[in-house]
């Protein structure tokens, strides 16, 4: 397995063939839509992105910075409920157009960062909730509809996939054995709390994508970023069928200045939004 193994099989779709990109996804658990948004588009993201994060422009080598509700502060992502490409693939993805937004998300990294750890986001299988995150990911939506503004290679930065870990009965790529909360994986006799940082894993895909393109994964798919070799930016923002109802904290002043600036014909997305509170554990 190299840091360029791709697939045999096709994962690129145009925006206007969401049910055949579905199905790849729902397949081999990722697939990439070419194009979902213009030059433009992009440009103004990374530029929210960089006001966000880095103001200063001071950030520095090797690190990353992040933001766990990006839409509540950036214009830019926002409009992308008014795109009428991004909310079709919504539509088609979540099986209903009665949505609101779920969560949101940028994330910022300098060269010269490593590779990640290899994790899922999904908490499907918690029966107990105790963070924000398990709360609002233990609902078996897809997590990853990411835009990666610079394109992603593995010779600049990007996101690699582990094909098929989507599947309910995957136990772990060839060799290693899942950690006990089934969020990474570790060698097979290694202690559980092994980091595991390497791209030479069975199955990875290193996905290369251009900068307006959609990588999207599965629930459960397992991923990681690789190697920063450039500036990064990626944003996302995820929709939920209103039918799925959480009310666990408080809206949090950000929401409600989000909500109180969305134009009238768009607050409906708004109805049910319960933003992220880092803070809140399920025994308060």
């Amino acid at each position: 397995m190299t840091k360029n193994h791709q697939p045999s099989y096709n994962i690129y779709f145009e925006r206007d063939n969401i049910p055949n990109a579905l199905t790849c996804m729902n397949t081999y658990g990722y697939c990439v839509i070419r194009g979902m948004i213009n030059q433009e588009m992009v440009e103004a993201l990374k530029d929210s992105i960089d006001e966000t994060l880095d103001p200063k422009r001071d950030m520095p080598e090797n690190s990353n910075r992040y933001h766990l509700a990006f839409a509540e502060v950036s214009k830019p992502l926002r409009k992308l409920v008014e795109h009428a490409p991004y909310m079709n693939f919504m539509h088609q993805l979540l099986g209903s157009k009665n949505l609101c937004l779920h969560r949101s998300a940028t994330i910022l990294r300098t060269a010269g960062e490593p590779i990640g750890t290899w994790h899922t986001d999904s908490r499907a299988h918690v029966k107990i909730p105790k963070i924000a995150s398990d709360l609002l990911n233990c609902h078996g939506l897809p997590s990853g509809a990411w835009f990666y503004l610079n394109g992603s290679h593995p010779d600049s930065s990007g996101i690699a996939v582990i094909e098929n870990s989507h599947a309910p009965n995957w136990e772990g790529p060839e060799g290693f054995k899942l950690t006990s909360d089934q969020r990474s994986f570790h060698p097979i006799g290694e202690a559980d709390d092994v980091v595991y940082k390497s791209i030479d894993v069975p199955g990875c895909i290193a996905v290369i994508a251009d900068p307006g393109d959609l990588i999207c994964f599965a629930d459960r798919t397992y991923h990681t970023n690789m190697a920063t070799h450039e500036r990064r930016y990626s944003c996302a923002i995820m929709f939920r069928p209103k039918s799925i109802k959480i009310d666990e904290w408080p809206l949090p002043s950000s929401a409600q200045k989000m909500i109180a600036e969305m134009p009238e014909h768009l607050k409906g997305y708004t109805e049910g939004y319960t933003g992220y509170d880092e803070k809140w554990r399920a025994d308060t």
